[in-house]
């Protein structure tokens, strides 16, 4: 049985904000974003380094309620912080999405998760 135990995996976490600013001068506000309610938690799986927009992130959908995984803007999340992954649906979409790349789970490290840590934040300009 225990073959069948999920492997935790270090992740990055964060929370979609309560109010994210949208529109010409982002003078129009919404709560969440269309995808995400006010709060979810999300696993930041991967990033656009070279664009410092764009993360690839995995939480529950707003209307189906199930693991979506999608690209959002970097600047929609707050309360960053590095956790142990137990979830097994979320470890296999990890998994799923680095099994698309030549080398695999060998670039999701945990010096790959501080790296995002360390970046990310950086990314987001104060209003």
């Amino acid at each position: 049985m225990d073959h069948l135990e999920p492997i935790p995996l270090w992740t990055l976490v964060a929370n979609i904000k309560q109010e994210i600013s949208y529109g010409e001068g982002k003078m129009e506000t919404h709560k969440g974003s269309k995808q995400f309610s006010p709060g979810t938690k999300v696993y930041i799986i991967d990033w656009y380094a070279g664009m410092c927009q764009a993360i690839t992130v995995i939480g529950l959908s707003r209307d189906t309620k199930k693991l979506i995984t999608i690209v959002i803007r970097a600047e929609w999340i707050e309360n960053f912080r590095v956790k142990l992954c137990y979830n097994p649906k979320v470890c296999s979409k990890i998994k799923t999405y680095f099994d698309k790349e030549e080398a695999g789970m060998q670039r999701y490290t945990g010096k790959f998760v501080n790296d995002m840590f360390i970046g990310i934040p950086q990314w987001i300009k104060p209003i």
